[in-house]
């Protein structure tokens, strides 16, 4: 009879290794072989002949070899993007890390040198094996690549029962869709549905090293909602929401816009989808747009009883110009589409010229503004003026040639409403001005302006009374000062608001009545000081303050919200100002350079202190807010793209939360596109540079801005 072959081990390669070792020798290698165990060294641990540690140890004696006790965490997302899964489980190995042009790797048999000699060829790098338990390696790789198992957990947790539907182009459903699993599907849908049922405006889908975060925007603060593992989040949740938008999967180093709908509940659900590549992912952005935001009435803005009369009177000009204006995400678009439902009916011609159109309105003719086909808010709007409008809304008034054609159609018998981008409603004429608005248009063109700041709304399920021994001692001397009876409420949190103590926003709102003699003024030149003291003084005015106090007073927020907006005379700073340190007096000009690239904040570091500046540093956004809360610099220059909030996200802290709208701010960004310009502009910057830089332009244009805003250098 032929000789009986001996069964081989999965880890043969060991035998030879335990075999020298006293405590196991070749008769236990033998016996195990014998009993048809596939696996040396794990039935050797398992009958307690051998420890890991002393496997370790005897491997790394033996042939030289470290062995590494491997877990997903040690896994690095650069090294494994190198590797297939394939390949990975044809040779048992999971790449480790990546260091300079060498691959370290965790083989189950570091001895395999072909494997080696394969994914030298596939990466172009050398390997560095290391020795890891063959089931450890098996383990990892499943919870690599079993996304759907992660999925499924997560659903559980998170799971709703509304059915989503996403409206594609394609009939049946959405092109592409066959890309992604149906776990990602339902995974995107869940989250969709949540946010519309959180009354969420936006989602965030954010990337660090190891995790990926969804953050819903709710009543203007962003809020964790879940945390998933990057691989799933940097990857087919990505390639699900490019799928649904329409957008291109495979470029994932270029940002993308795009939109889709959702159907919900019987209701359509409009996204503005926008996608930006960070350092551990791309990034995704999707602003909820339900139609049935737009379809606020007039009356259910919240507006006060003065305010609400005068901007109906306006509606019922029968020409004339009201600017709404405020920063991005003041309610603005809301409160346009307000006034527009207002003035319809069905002897009124209503035209629009939107970028882009966020909401689709009927019986009113809405025209998408496209700068790359030639169809700007001017060209669009001398189109509109040969169609017979009643009304004309300008989705924003950007240059001087769309100010001046809507000034000119605002004198020509045609109502117009638009947008623009200043602080407040005096500033704005200063703002038109600087456009190259002549002021004789301005003047007769102008029924009034607003500028308004969105507020948390005080839950009215657990809303409670202050009581008057705990109020502010100068706010409540204002809000009688102010005709206004001196009350606050508060929030203590309930299930209707998940134990935050609000539930919606509601607008402050600063109006600016347009009469003769405020147009006799504007006219003459007359500087913002002096028409502001008019405008007061004759009651044309109603400032942000006093509409703050007043929706103080009547319970709809409290004053943690307005308190940033109120600016009252002969008052301790402390009394009535967010908690941030006054700057500087006397000294160097103070600079914060907030940059997460250290190499950029030493470049800056070393131009600035040689030219008499101190340089203080933040290394993400949400430190640099937290360092000028310590105490305010003299100056923000700041990047755009940086972790946890970016450049965007700290200009709206600066100029909203912190309440400081005279601290210059200059943009030092590697993004070049007129979009993030503009953008950056109508936040609040002072100035905009772009990477790299020159030393001695940046700090020429610093001590510019300085001058600008008063401080002698």
């Amino acid at each position: 009879m032929p000789e009986k072959i001996a069964a081989r081990f999965r880890d043969e390669w060991l035998a030879r290794v335990v075999s020298a070792m006293p405590e196991v020798g070749a008769a236990a290698v033998e016996a195990v072989r014998a009993a048809g165990q596939p696996i040396l060294c794990h039935a050797l641990i398992d009958e307690g002949k051998l420890t890991r540690e002393r496997l370790a140890g005897a491997v790394l004696e033996s042939l030289r070899l470290q062995t590494v006790t491997l877990t997903v965490e040690l896994v690095d997302k650069m090294a494994l993007s190198l590797v297939t899964e394939k390949v990975c489980r044809r040779y048992g190995v999971v790449p480790l890390r990546l260091e300079g042009e060498t691959l370290e790797l965790a083989m189950a048999n570091p001895l395999d040198l072909v494997a080696q000699s394969d994914i030298e060829a596939l990466t172009g790098r050398s390997v560095l094996p290391r020795f890891a338990l063959p089931n450890e390696v098996s383990a990892c790789l499943d919870e690599i690549f079993n996304q759907e198992a992660a999925i499924f957990e997560l659903l559980e947790k998170i799971g709703t029962e509304e059915n989503v539907e996403i409206l594609g182009d394609m009939p049946g459903g959405v092109a592409g869709e066959e890309e992604v699993g149906s776990p990602v599907i339902k995974l995107v849908n869940s989250i969709l549905a949540q946010a519309v049922h959180h009354k969420a405006s936006d989602i965030h889908i954010e990337h660090e090293e190891r995790n990926s975060h969804i953050r819903f925007r709710i009543d203007g603060a962003l809020k964790n909602i879940m945390s998933l593992p990057s691989r799933l989040g940097t990857g087919p949740m990505v390639s699900r929401i490019k799928i649904m938008s329409n957008l291109d999967p495979s470029i994932h180093m270029r940002p993308q816009d795009g939109r889709t709908k959702i159907r919900l509940g019987g209701a359509e659900i409009g996204l503005r989808v926008s996608i930006l590549p960070t350092a551990f992912g791309e990034k995704v952005v999707m602003r909820v747009l339900d139609k049935r935001v737009a379809q606020v009435p007039f009356e259910k803005l919240g507006f006060s009883p003065e305010t609400a009369r005068e901007i109906d009177l306006c509606l019922n000009a029968t020409q004339g110009i009201l600017l709404v204006t405020g920063p991005t995400g003041s309610g603005k678009t809301t409160t346009l589409y307000s006034v527009l439902n207002k003035c319809r009916a069905e002897a009124t011609n209503i035209v629009t010229a939107e970028d882009p159109i966020e909401y689709k309105l009927e019986g009113i003719n809405q025209v998408q503004v496209n700068e790359k086909q030639g169809l700007s808010f001017a060209s669009v709007l001398r189109s509109v003026l040969r169609q017979d409008p009643d009304v004309i809304m300008v989705g924003e008034i950007r240059d001087q040639e769309t100010a001046d054609i809507a000034f000119q159609a605002a004198m020509t018998g045609h109502l117009v409403f638009s947008t623009l981008h200043t602080n407040d409603t005096v500033s704005t004429i200063g703002r038109l001005v600087d456009m190259g608005v002549d002021r004789f248009k301005i003047a007769p063109g102008l029924l009034a302006i607003t500028a308004q700041r969105l507020v948390r709304r005080i839950c009215l399920s657990c809303r409670a009374p202050v009581p008057e021994d705990d109020m502010d001692r100068i706010v409540f001397k204002a809000m009688r000062e102010h005709g206004l009876p001196a009350r606050s409420w508060k929030g203590a949190g309930c299930n209707d608001c998940d134990g935050s103590g609000y539930k919606g926003r509601v607008s402050i709102v600063e109006l600016l009545v347009c009469d003769q003699a405020i147009k006799d003024l504007i006219s003459t030149g007359a500087a913002e000081a002096v028409i502001r003291q008019n405008a007061e003084r004759a009651g044309s005015l109603r400032t942000l303050t006093h509409d703050a106090l007043w929706q103080l007073s009547e319970g709809n927020t409290d004053l943690a919200e307005i308190l940033p907006y109120l600016h009252i005379k002969d008052e301790p700073a402390a009394a009535v100002a967010v908690a941030v340190a006054p700057p500087r007096s006397g000294g160097k000009p103070v600079v914060l350079v907030a940059d997460d690239d250290a190499i950029m904040r030493l470049l800056a570091r070393k131009a600035l202190e040689g030219q008499g500046f101190e340089v203080r540093e933040a290394a993400d956004g949400e430190e640099a807010l937290t360092r000028i809360s310590e105490g305010a610099p003299d100056l923000l220059l700041l990047d755009l793209d940086m972790p946890k909030l970016t450049g965007l996200d700290v200009i709206k802290g600066v100029r909203g939360t912190l309440g400081l709208p005279g601290l210059p701010i200059i943009m030092l960004t590697a993004q070049a596109e007129d979009q993030s310009q503009e953008l950056a502009f109508s936040l609040g910057v002072d100035d905009y540079i772009v990477k790299p830089f020159k030393p001695g332009i940046v700090t020429a244009r610093i001590k510019a801005a300085l001058r600008r805003a008063g401080l002698q250098i």
